[in-house]
This record gives C-alpha cells, structure tokens and sequence, in this order.
C-alpha cells in the first residue's frame, strides 16, 4: 500500500477532478478496507456489497474531506465502520460475535516475507483472545495490529481520545494475556 503522504496526493487530486486518481486510491485501500468490513460480517457477499457502498461514499464525500491530521485511510475506515454498523442495524443482529477465521485467510501482498509473517502471528494472537473483549477493546486492537493505525486515527475512527484508546488497548492485551495461549 501507498504511505500515507501519497495517499494525500491522491486525495488533493481527486479534489482537483482527477478521475484516475480515485482509481488509483481505489487499488491501494481496497483490501485493508475489504479485510476490515468481512472480519465484521463473516459473509463474502455482505463483505463485497459493504466495500463498494463505501468506496461509493467516499467517492462522494471525498471532494469536502479535510486534512486534520487524519489520513485518508483513516478516513476510508471510518466510512467502512459506519456502513458496518448499517448493515447490521438492518438485519438487527449484534456487531460483534462468532468472527469466524475467514478472514485470515485474505492474502496480504503489502510488504517483506518477514513483515507477513509478522502480521501473521499477530492476526493469530488478535484471533485467539478477542473473544474475551469487548467489542470496543477488540476493534481498538485490531485496528492498532491487524490494520497498522495509529492511536491517533484510532481515535478518530471510535470517537474517543488517544488516551482513552491506550486504555482501551492496554486492558484488551492484559485480558488476551490473561486468558489466552500466548502469555509472555
């Protein structure tokens, strides 16, 4: 995926009426974007309706985005949580619950053989003790190792302050010590 700094780029060109640019945007944040929304649906097709009715939204939206120290990407995420959330408020069935191990099984193409392998061990540590949290500690965390943001966007995304994130966080990995395989 692009750094954040291209991503901005991207963004300004978009603004400036460069349809190519969207496309573009487009390739880089589709699959974070698309990992996010299944690990929160579990159904392939809910997933890949969800991902277009953001990318939908975004596309509207993104001519009135405001850089405020939140990158696009955080940007995209929030639209994918809001578009969850309608999803399921319409099929009235609770946001979190049986995850399922899907979507492990997405490939990610984003980075070194270690860096994968890495991810990979924390996707497993994440899968293995969320369910112990609750589902604002299991979001904050795998927002944090699963999709790399900072507590920053974090924040923004959940609507909390950075501190309330660390909290947030910090109980999430205590519980997942506690009650998980991979104490340390």
């Amino acid at each position: 995926m692009k750094g954040r700094d291209d991503l901005h780029v991207l963004v300004r060109r978009v603004q400036n009426g460069d349809s190519g640019a969207f496309d573009e945007l487009y390739t880089h944040i589709f699959t974070p974007i698309y990992r996010y929304v299944y690990f929160r649906v579990k159904r392939k097709e809910d997933a890949e309706d969800i991902a277009q009715t953001v990318f939908l939204r975004a596309y509207q939206s993104l001519p009135r985005f405001e850089d405020k120290g939140v990158s696009p990407l955080a940007y995209f995420y929030s639209i994918a949580r809001n578009a969850v959330i309608d999803h399921w408020r319409k099929k009235r069935e609770i946001l979190f619950g049986d995850m399922g191990d899907g979507v492990f099984d997405i490939p990610d193409s984003s980075g070194s053989e270690r860096r994968i392998l890495e991810k990979m061990w924390a996707d497993e540590i994440i899968r293995e003790g969320l369910g112990v949290l609750t589902s604002l500690e299991a979001e904050a965390l795998t927002l944090k190792f699963m999709h790399d943001l900072p507590n920053q966007e974090i924040a923004f995304l959940l609507g909390k302050t950075e501190e309330a994130v660390r909290q947030l966080q910090s109980r999430g990995i205590r519980k997942m010590r506690e009650n998980t395989r991979f104490d340390s």
